[in-house]
């Protein structure tokens, strides 16, 4: 574990308190231009949502409709009604949304694996990067509209259903993370993207990022000054105990 991660992790509430969190509860919403075009512009408004702070599993309520809830994991994601009658599910659901039919238009089960697997590192942030498996590499610090940022590489491991494998987190003097770039799923690997965290709270001992924002990057960095390509809002946080 690197000298930089361990402060970050300190900023946001520390890894042993983290480590007394069974779940993360949430009311979340996102959206941007690359839900529209998959033809789903807002594909979460205010729901309520659920997730396993020890591996990835999510629960959005009341979702895609009221009375029904969706949840998603690694090697299923499916959607019941409330007294338990299943909807519609998928097995392997990332292979699915990698597929050639999936990428003109998004189904709710589309819809819920990228959400939830976006949501889930969201909200666990950034206690993902001190999980086993991670690679990490301090890289040199950059001077970004008058602040110096502190940069962490970092590659995630398999077992972590993430989008991208390969993320720079930048955080300020304090830990606390303002940045993350990455390559975006919906351009490939010819383009870069920015997100920015803003809007803390401190909710039960941890700081949170409640606004998220991506924004197109050149390479090396640059944003370019154009709307967001996404965006989550997340209000309500709270925590349960192990």
């Amino acid at each position: 574990m690197s000298d930089l991660l361990d402060r970050i992790l300190e900023a946001h509430g520390g890894a042993l308190h983290w480590g007394e969190v069974h779940a993360v509860l949430a009311r979340a919403s996102m959206g941007g231009v690359g839900f529209a075009s998959r033809l789903q512009g807002q594909p979460l408004q205010d729901v309520e949502v659920t997730l396993n702070a020890a591996w990835p599993s999510i629960t959005l309520a009341d979702w895609p409709e009221r009375g029904q809830s969706a949840t998603c994991q690694p090697t299923r994601a499916w959607i019941e009604r409330a007294d338990g009658e299943l909807v519609t599910e998928r097995g392997a659901p990332g292979a699915a949304f990698r597929s050639l039919p999936h990428a003109l238009w998004w189904d709710y089960l589309d819809l819920l694996y990228y959400c939830g697997n976006i949501l889930w590192q969201t909200l666990c942030l950034p206690f993902t990067l001190a999980r086993e498996g991670c690679s990490l590499q301090e890289l040199q610090p950059l001077d970004v509209g008058g602040q110096r940022l502190y940069r962490l590489a970092v590659t995630y491991p398999a077992d972590i259903p993430t989008l991208r494998t390969d993320h720079v987190f930048y955080a300020d003097a304090t830990g606390l993370l303002q940045r993350v770039d990455f390559a975006p799923r919906f351009t490939g690997s010819w383009m870069q993207a920015t997100q920015l965290l803003d809007a803390y709270e401190t909710v039960s001992g941890f700081n949170c990022a409640t606004r998220y924002r991506v924004y197109p990057a050149m390479p090396g960095g640059r944003m370019v000054p154009v709307g967001p390509l996404s965006w989550i809002d997340v209000d309500d946080i709270t925590f349960a105990w192990a």
